[in-house]
């Protein structure tokens, strides 16, 4: 069982060791290297020996791996009409018009969702919500998921489709703690550890939650960022409506909103995890069990002085009408979650959030529990319930200063 040792200033935290999960499914048990031994067809040659290796333990990068080089551009016109594109090396021009002077030469690497496509033009949804159009050849495009698989057991994970939303972005900077954390820089640090895991294969040891450099678990099909790293010096800001449009043009099996929270009730008896799901989608409710699971097993190795709301657990937030209040759950047809790990409001947790370990522990967690959403049927634990909500609708606009990032002029 996996123990982590956290040592931070004003003896805020203690050692602490991992508790088991509290619904396991079936362990898997650590291999060890094992020698074969295999004959060859011939008499003239000796028996070759291979050795087999176990699994190797994943170490905890100081930070997440940087943003992959952009692509080239395409040299055939796509034949499907909806999907995703990331903009080519050297940028792209977008035009609102396609008669007029482009908008925006739009920075390499970035991704929009794909919304209609005529021959050789592609209508896209830009980061600030607005549509507009660009050149097939200017940009690399991924078609949707054309298949009508469904999560659960027999799907294999090498065809999940994973939309990461780290939540929040420019001036859009959500909660801050007391010693000055800010919530959107580290929910981007979360969501591109977690990209980082679903692009690799693994092994995972399910009793104790332990992740694996292995070959057990394959890579997801296709893992797309609502929200970059981007250009140096950017701080991107993308609208809700953007966030959920992405998703759905990919037909994704999922699409997960990292956040972390603020003003809670009171002191909790440990992680004060929660989970919000869409109120009419089963999928959705069954993703937020899973990922509240795993967040308190995965938190339950580390100490601080916890709050929570008195309904922490996977729970709705809904309106008088039934309606749910948060646009990336209300707008979006995948099964989503937002996902809202600890409180950076609290001293002792923002101290926690501020360590390379507990953000890779919360992506270990988000990571498992996806594993878990597309391969098997299991429900999950620690659902609530709630009390409808009177505040209003959370709209998909971003704010007035949004921007589509700028592709640099090249220097003669």
């Amino acid at each position: 069982m996996r123990r982590l040792c956290l040592i931070l200033a004003l003896g805020l935290l203690a050692t602490a060791c991992r508790a088991g999960s509290t619904e396991p499914v079936t362990a898997v048990q650590r291999p060890v290297a094992t020698t074969t031994t295999i004959p060859v067809t011939t008499t003239t040659e000796p028996p070759t020996t291979t050795t087999t290796l176990p699994p190797t333990p994943t170490t905890v990068p100081e930070q997440p791996s940087a943003d992959p080089p952009p692509p080239p551009p395409d040299r055939s016109i796509p034949a499907a009409m909806m999907g995703a594109l990331v903009i080519a090396e050297g940028g792209a021009d977008l035009f609102f018009d396609r008669t007029a002077d482009p908008y925006v030469r739009a920075h390499e690497g970035l991704v929009f969702p794909v919304i209609e496509r005529d021959d050789e033009w592609l209508q896209v949804l830009d980061q600030c919500n607005d549509p507009g159009w660009v050149l097939f050849d200017e940009v690399a495009f991924s078609a949707a998921r054309r298949d009508d698989s469904r999560v659960g057991a027999g799907m294999e994970f090498s065809d999940a489709v994973v939309v990461v939303d780290p939540g929040h972005g420019g001036p859009n900077v959500g909660a801050v703690g007391p010693a000055g954390l800010v919530e959107k820089v580290v929910n981007l640090d979360i969501a591109r550890r977690l990209r980082d895991l679903l692009r690799r294969p693994h092994t995972v040891d399910w009793e104790s939650g332990e992740i694996f450099n292995g070959s057990a678990i394959p890579a997801a099909g296709q893992v797309w960022m609502t929200r970059q790293e981007g250009p140096e010096g950017a701080d991107i800001e993308t609208g809700l409506t953007f966030r959920t449009t992405l998703s759905d043009s990919l037909n994704a099996h999922a699409l997960v909103s990292i956040h972390n929270n603020a003003a809670p009730d009171g002191p909790f008896e440990g992680p004060g995890s929660e989970v919000y799901y869409k109120v009419a989608d089963l999928e959705s409710k069954r993703l937020s069990g899973l990922v509240v699971e795993e967040l308190r097993q995965e938190f339950s190795a580390f100490e601080a002085a916890w709050v929570g709301a008195d309904d922490a657990g996977a729970k709705v937030r809904v309106g008088t009408d039934g309606v749910d209040l948060y646009g990336i759950l209300r707008q979006s047809d995948a099964p989503s979650v937002i996902v809202e790990g600890v409180y950076i409001s609290n001293e002792s947790e923002e101290a926690l959030l501020g360590t390379a370990e507990f953000r890779q522990a919360y992506a270990d967690a988000v990571y498992r529990a996806l594993v878990r959403f597309v391969t098997t049927d299991e429900d999950g634990s620690g659902f609530v319930d709630t009390e409808p909500f009177t505040g209003g609708l959370s709209s998909g606009r971003p704010a007035g200063t949004c921007s589509v990032p700028a592709q640099p002029e090249a220097t003669p």
